[in-house]
């Protein structure tokens, strides 16, 4: 018999799949791909999923729960948080295919179940599945002029360059796509 542990843990990957705007750009086959080289993890809330300055090793999809994107200027104490993401959104995409330092820290702010892709599950998708792993980069470079673009905009409506250096760190840990660019994907 299976367990109703099994059913609501296969519901909550579905949903994550289907509605993810990350993956919405990828067939259901690259999807299922994708997420089976994907790592499935907990975090408590409180928990950090990485911190600012960390090398950049992978995209995180969040299944359930909420992640807060935190920037620490240097030589200060304080934390000025950026945004706060909710499944089935996505973080730190960028640093798949360019080796950048973390921009921000990722602080789960309640109980999280969080999909971790890494370089090395991107290496392995381009042998097994090159054509995916070419979808993936499409996709990342979609979201990644979005996300200039957007970034960009906040940048020139702010005349304060610490502002400027949140908005720089938005830029390389999420994806803020505007609902109507969203609506706009599903169309093409």
């Amino acid at each position: 018999m299976i367990k109703p542990k099994f059913w609501k843990r296969i519901k909550a990957q579905s949903e994550m799949i289907f509605q993810s705007p990350f993956l919405k750009r990828m067939s259901q086959l690259e999807r299922y791909e994708f997420l089976q080289l994907s790592h499935r993890r907990r975090f408590k809330a409180g928990e950090y999923v990485y911190h600012q300055g960390d090398p950049g090793t992978g995209l995180y999809m969040i299944e359930q729960g909420a992640v807060e994107l935190l920037y620490q200027e240097e030589h200060t104490d304080n934390a000025v948080p950026l945004t706060v993401l909710h499944a089935p959104e996505s973080f730190g995409a960028f640093s798949v295919d360019y080796l950048v330092k973390r921009k921000a820290s990722a602080r789960c702010t309640t109980d999280t179940v969080i999909y971790g892709f890494f370089i090395s599950d991107y290496q392995t998708l381009g042998k097994r599945h090159p054509r995916i792993a070419l979808r993936f980069l499409e996709t990342l470079n979609v979201f990644a002029t979005r996300q200039l673009d957007l970034v960009m905009t906040r940048m020139s409506q702010i005349d304060d360059d610490e502002a400027g250096a949140e908005a720089y760190a938005l830029l390389f840990e999420t994806y803020d796509i505007p609902a109507e660019e969203s609506a706009r994907d599903k169309i093409s």
